[in-house]
């Protein structure tokens, strides 16, 4: 089974989807700085280069937010990432950040969908 969790998953999803799974784990990564949880730092640092490594920069800007782009994470990324994502969705809605709380549903129903 933990094999599974190391195979290569490459999900496909307009760009603002990412940005927000990338917004919320560099919160993750940030907070996990100061908690000393430096498994979270891993993972999250991980995720976030893998995408960076991925996104087809325009000129070295950020891709049109709504182009589709692919990113190739391992099964254990999208995970913690979709983890993450749900955990987020409560705090947004308690915030009243209705759009944050949308885009943590759009990136949690493509993982969820796909990867798993």
């Amino acid at each position: 089974m933990d094999g599974l969790l190391d195979e290569p998953v490459t999900l496909q999803m307009p760009a603002r989807v990412w940005a927000g799974i990338d917004a919320g784990v560099d919160n993750v990564v940030s907070l996990a700085a100061e908690d000393g949880d430096e498994q979270a730092m891993y993972i999250g640092q991980t995720i976030r280069q893998a995408g960076w490594d991925q996104v087809p920069w325009v000129n070295g800007d950020w891709p049109p937010m709504n182009q589709i782009i692919s990113i190739r994470l391992t099964a254990a990324q999208w995970r913690f990432a979709a983890d993450e994502a749900r955990k987020s969705i409560a705090v947004y809605e308690e915030l009243h950040d209705d759009e944050s709380a949308q885009l943590s549903r759009d990136a949690l129903a493509i993982i969820e969908t796909s990867a798993f």
